[in-house]
């Protein structure tokens, strides 16, 4: 049985490794229900300031704090528009 495509988050996506196998355990998940518009505004935002954080610490050597904040930044905005795809994907996961 398909998924039908969906104008909101469905929260099928996970993010943020932990644990010794970190594959298999995940912090945070996207919720679900959460409109297509409001996603995305949010994803451009976490995308802007990883962008912004990672030419910080690109351009100043002693910025190399910066590094995990953007890494943590671009993983959760990943998240969110992996989730968006997944919702209007037909054969993607379901709705957690």
């Amino acid at each position: 049985m398909s998924n039908p495509p969906s104008d909101r988050t469905i929260g099928a996506v996970t993010f943020a490794d932990c644990g010794e196998n970190k594959s298999h355990l995940k912090l945070f998940r996207v919720n679900a229900g959460v409109p297509i518009r409001e996603a995305l505004e949010h994803a451009s935002h976490l995308h802007y300031y990883a962008t912004m954080l990672s030419l910080e610490a690109a351009m100043d050597p002693r910025s190399e704090r910066f590094a995990f904040a953007s890494h943590y930044l671009g993983e959760m905005g990943k998240a969110i528009i992996d989730d968006l795809l997944f919702s209007n994907d037909p054969g993607g996961p379901r709705q957690q």
